[in-house]
């Protein structure tokens, strides 16, 4: 699970849990990069896919189940359910469907 959020407050995480579930926690504070930084490892991260240098998908052996931000329950009991693969809620695509 990667966080990219900023703001104060405290996060607690059942590290128990977690653990069974070999559950990865990366905080990444984006906001201090300069805006070239974050636009050169977009376009860097994209050129990678593009080139097939960085597989995804189902041709890599990893389902991808995509939710629309308003379907993020959805996407929420799908992870529940035990969906095999990546669940991923697209911010700003509203009406796609998984």
């Amino acid at each position: 699970m990667a966080v990219y959020a900023s703001g104060d407050g405290d996060l607690l995480l059942p590290v128990r849990p977690l653990m069974t579930l070999n559950a990865r926690w990366q905080f990444v504070l984006v906001y201090t990069m300069p805006p070239e930084a974050k636009a050169a490892a977009v376009e860097g991260v994209s050129a990678a896919v593009a080139d097939g240098a960085l597989r995804v998908g189902e041709e890599a052996g990893l389902p991808l189940h995509r939710f629309p931000l308003e379907r993020t329950a959805d996407a929420h009991a799908a992870v529940e359910s035990g969906a095999v693969g990546k669940v991923l809620i697209d911010v700003g695509t509203a009406g796609t469907a998984p």
